[in-house]
């Protein structure tokens, strides 16, 4: 019995790939991290301000008066004042 396996064929050795470039010095250089550390630092900062003047302007810190409806007591002796709520 004959059996016609096929070997593949070698590829051309004309096949040429496009030459890497090399990557340009300016991402390497001091003047990139040091760029690229103030627009980090900026950007967190920033964000934190943000948040500051939002709690500043916007934020209502008063206390709900849901400690009213619920008192809380210790071992059955209430620790704040019970007042009936309305």
């Amino acid at each position: 019995m004959a059996t016609s396996a096929k070997t593949p064929e070698p590829l051309a050795d004309d096949v040429q790939l496009p030459k890497e470039q090399p990557p340009s010095t300016f991402f390497e250089s001091k003047t990139f991290r040091l760029i690229s550390l103030f627009i980090y630092v900026s950007g967190i900062s920033g964000l934190g301000m943000v948040l500051a003047f939002y709690y500043l302007i916007f934020f209502d810190s008063r206390m709900p008066d849901i400690h009213l409806k619920f008192p809380v007591s210790i071992g059955g002796h209430p620790v704040q004042k019970v007042h009936e709520y309305q």
